[in-house]
């Protein structure tokens, strides 16, 4: 019997090792590789070229501004000029970004720099943060290198989709997720300092990754790291404002252009039928809009079901004061976050908190939503809207793609499986309350 329970173990081992060796091709494939490939187009380019027009006091929202500042070294795509003169650059390819000016304060080191190497540099910084919030993730979960969870965990998060769009296409969030799950051990170290300036990175380079955070903070009582956060995110943006007004650029017009134009028919933002890829977006606006028809019931319901789990979520929190210690009020919160407003599939990448917690609670009062959390995360490993998208478009699905319940529930499937996991987390939530217990992460506990 001995003998026998070695080999298993050993056997098991073996076929971890081989998953998590998978995983990360897999990962390195659908991320690096695709990034490389995409050539000089990607999601970090727009954010470049107007930090280096705002490093040169020139409006950084404005599409003339971007398209003239393009770099001289990258391909400038037909596109440019086409969308530029007939007014629908924004419209069609969201670019420029409407990413607030601290992002741009923040992006300006590499802006200073050559396209040819900025491009580079940002894929290795990508991928230095990737590797950051996976191990800090863990760290927050109490997972051992001894225990065979943490392998699974390597395994499923390398696996993850949104880090593989994100990875590909050069996005900020990959990034800006990395100082956020770092404020949040800081936090647990009670290093508020360090925590208040992981808080500006992540919150100034993308506020609705960083944001839920930063709530956080305060939630524990953190009031210095919170505090110090946000006059550190008005110090950027003063920055920022007064290096353009020393120039006398008018930007605010633009800016507000561009955040409008965001939403509009057919926009990169629009959940509607005009946008050709609207199932590339997670917001629960997508899977509404698929069974109402309505874009304003959309909205409404949206953020009114949000605000429903939201007010459980912080009566459970309020409730479970002293096992606030835990990581599922924070990954119930930040899969909570992914519902009112645009996202798009990277942001998902979020989901790696639930993943962790879930891994600590399969033997504990919450094991059932536990459970229930690792099935609703593997919707994840494919990144499912996108691609039935592509598959309809060329031809499949067509004898089933025109029936109410396929645009209803099978293209927005990812956005039902987050709600679904909303409400599967805030039931672990409650589970936990009534066993007093708690799992995963150990905090300093101030609530």
């Amino acid at each position: 019997m001995p003998g026998e329970k070695r080999q298993w173990r050993i056997g098991s081992n073996a076929i971890l090792g081989i998953l998590v060796l998978l995983a990360g091709a897999e990962c390195l494939w659908r991320g690096p590789v695709r990034f490389a490939q995409a050539g000089d187009f990607n999601d970090f380019i727009s954010p470049y070229v107007q930090s280096r027009n705002w490093i040169r006091g020139i409006d950084p929202y404005s599409p003339q501004n971007l398209v003239s500042g393009w770099p001289p070294y990258a391909k400038k795509k037909e596109f440019l000029a086409r969308d530029l003169a007939d007014g629908s650059l924004v419209r069609k390819r969201g670019i420029p970004t409407a990413y607030p000016l601290p992002a741009l304060v923040l992006i300006a080191p590499l802006a200073i720099l050559p396209w040819t190497i900025a491009d580079i540099l940002w894929l290795a910084i990508s991928l230095a943060a990737y590797v950051v919030t996976i191990l800090t993730v863990r760290s927050l979960a109490n997972l051992s290198w001894a225990d065979r969870r943490t392998y699974f965990y390597l395994a499923f998060a390398l696996a993850l989709a949104p880090f593989h769009t994100g990875l590909a296409a050069g996005s900020i969030v990959i990034v800006a997720l990395a100082p956020a799950v770092a404020a949040v051990s800081a936090i647990g170290r009670g290093n508020n300092i360090l925590a208040a300036l992981l808080l500006i990175l992540a919150i100034s380079l993308k506020p609705q990754i960083g944001l839920p955070f930063l709530i956080y903070s305060v939630l524990r009582k953190h009031w210095g790291a919170a505090a110090m956060g946000a006059a550190g995110i008005a110090t950027l943006a003063a920055v920022a404002i007064f290096r353009l007004a020393v120039s006398g650029t008018h930007w605010i017009h633009s800016y507000l252009y561009d955040n409008r134009v965001l939403f509009s028919d057919g926009s990169l933002g629009d959940f509607t039928e005009k946008n050709p890829i609207r199932f590339g977006l997670i917001n629960l606006q997508v899977g509404i809009y698929a069974v109402l028809s309505s874009r304003n019931l959309a909205n409404i319901l949206a953020l009114v079901i949000t605000a429903v789990l939201g007010v459980v979520w912080l009566f459970l929190v309020m409730r479970r004061e002293r096992h606030f210690d835990s990581l599922l009020p924070l990954s119930a919160l930040v899969v909570l976050s992914l519902l009112p407003v645009y996202h798009r599939m990277y942001d998902a990448s979020l989901l790696i908190l639930p993943l962790a917690w879930s891994l600590t609670a399969l033997t504990g009062p919450a094991r059932n939503a536990a459970k229930g959390t690792l099935l609703l995360l593997v919707v994840f490993l494919i990144p499912g809207g996108t691609a039935l998208e592509q598959l309809s478009y060329s031809g499949h699905f067509a004898a089933v793609q025109h029936q109410w319940w396929w645009d209803a529930f099978i293209m927005p499937h990812e956005v039902w499986a987050l709600l679904m996991l909303g409400i599967v987390l805030l039931y672990a939530m409650r589970s936990e309350s009534q066993s007093g217990g708690a799992g995963g992460i150990k905090l300093d506990s101030r609530f």
